[in-house]
């Protein structure tokens, strides 16, 4: 008990002094607070797009890399089998799958939105023949309740939702422009294999607040009704297989595979490989959409982390330079204890509880502040690189290669947005980190001062003085 009061009592004798450490070590406890949290927090929602989009694995034959490599992708495009595709989804490595796949279609009864010709898909040549192109598009899921934008900006108006082979739904503009009602049957025939038609019954009809168009580019060289979303006719892909449609030829498909494990990715691509996948299709996440919804939020944690490592380094140094002068100090003192009979130990044990004291108020105080410092410091530090981020515009964002009936768009970030929000709390595993890194500034003080102290003998620190 005396070693603790004589050590409150040195902390009020020597105030300048300790009044210094104890500012040097409420600054390294304040931005470590601060810099801990936003990197945990961050780095924790990335974790968790990780698991989700990450996760996400799409096999696409990949256009524009046939392109670059040489290849003409009209001529040595290769299609597989859907019952292969179907195959890859019984993967161990796997826990569900999503089947989606759009067929360009035109129709002699269905008139398209946007579409110059009026309606059916025709288009005059110079001969005076005639030539049936794409005006809509049959978007065909095997999870409807994962169809994009519904519950959003998409609601089903009247009618219900798809649920047997051979039932769609479609949007109010495409209804009224036909006078569809729910119940109609309605045909389409497929662009680029006319052998295959779909008779659908219209069982509902969604209002769509979408922008017609995801992808500005498709409007610089006229309108494209067939990539607008008003004419798209969604149905199961269920119906898809059911019509007897044999490859991915003329399909433009979107399986997304999700994993068990992100890490599986490899394990995965080689098991399709030895499957028969062919090497112009791609076996991959969508990095260029995770890396913009994570991008300023990944580049916030690893700024955040790199700014502690630096405090921590800077100030560790700084706060034993200070103690170490602050000792040096104390000498006489020091050497009228050990004159008195106290031990090495006692002497020790006095140093370091000075320093505990110093360092629990710090802790204290650090907390509170640092934690009410921490959200809006994130939220301007996000807003900026997320502003950062929509500013700048990837190469590829506006290429597009349209082969068989299939599309390969942009870079595949359309529809994704980086993450411009994040909440922080100071939870027990932060301060359970904060709680260690103060207990280690405590020990480098008091260590430092224990260190300098002990090499001393008491008479020799007596006659130095005299």
């Amino acid at each position: 008990m005396y070693l603790f009061t004589h050590a409150i009592k040195n902390l009020g004798r020597n105030f300048g002094r300790n009044l210094l450490i104890a500012a040097v070590t409420f600054a390294i406890i304040l931005s470590t607070v601060v810099t801990l949290t936003i990197h945990n927090a961050a780095s924790r929602v990335v974790d968790d797009i990780r698991l989700d989009l990450g996760s996400r694995v799409s096999i696409r034959q990949d256009f524009i890399e046939m392109r670059a490599m040489g290849l003409d992708a009209r001529v040595d495009a290769q299609h597989i089998p859907l019952v292969d595709f179907v195959a890859f989804s019984q993967s161990d490595y796997l826990r569900h799958t999503i089947f989606s796949a759009d067929v360009l279609a035109w129709s002699n009864t269905v008139f398209a939105i946007d579409d110059p010709f009026f309606g059916t898909g025709t288009r005059p040549l110079d001969d005076g023949s005639i030539m049936y192109s794409e005006t809509l598009r049959l978007v065909t899921t095997s999870d409807a309740d994962l169809l994009p934008d519904f519950g959003t900006l998409r609601e089903i108006a009247d009618g219900r939702m798809f649920a047997d082979v051979n039932e769609a739904i479609i949007s109010q503009e495409l209804a009224v422009h036909n006078n569809i009602a729910v119940g109609d049957t309605i045909g389409i025939t497929a662009a680029f294999a006319t052998d295959q038609v779909f008779n659908l019954t219209v069982v509902g009809i969604y209002s769509d607040e979408t922008d017609a168009y995801l992808n500005p580019f498709m409007l610089l060289f006229g309108a494209f009704p067939a990539h607008s979303r008003r004419n798209e006719i969604i149905t199961s892909f269920d119906t898809l297989v059911a019509s007897g449609w044999e490859t991915n030829l003329g399909l433009d498909i979107d399986f997304q595979y999700f994993l068990r494990n992100p890490d599986y990715i490899a394990n995965f691509e080689a098991e399709v490989r030895g499957i028969g996948l062919p090497f112009t299709y791609n076996v991959d996440i969508n990095r260029a959409a995770f890396e913009r919804v994570t991008g300023p939020l990944a580049g916030m944690s690893s700024a955040a982390f790199t700014f502690m490592v630096v405090v921590l380094i800077l100030g560790a140094i700084t706060l034993g330079l200070i103690s170490y002068l602050a000792v040096r100090e104390r000498k006489y003192e020091v050497g009228v204890l050990r004159a008195m009979g106290m031990e090495k130990g006692k002497v020790a044990v006095g140093i370091m509880t000075e320093s505990v004291v110093i360092a629990v108020l710090c802790l204290a105080v650090g907390l509170g502040v640092g934690n009410a410092m921490a959200q809006p410091i994130a939220n301007n530090i996000l807003d900026g690189r997320v502003a950062e981020a929509d500013a700048e515009e990837s190469p590829m964002a506006n290429r597009a290669l349209f082969v068989g009936g299939q599309a390969q768009i942009g870079d595949g970030t359309a529809g994704y947005s980086p993450v411009s929000e994040i909440q922080l709390n100071l939870g027990a595993g932060v301060i359970t980190q904060i709680i260690l890194i103060t207990l280690g500034l405590a020990i480098l003080t008091g260590v430092t001062g224990v260190a300098i102290i002990t090499q001393y003998e008491p008479l020799k620190i007596l006659r130095e003085r005299n």
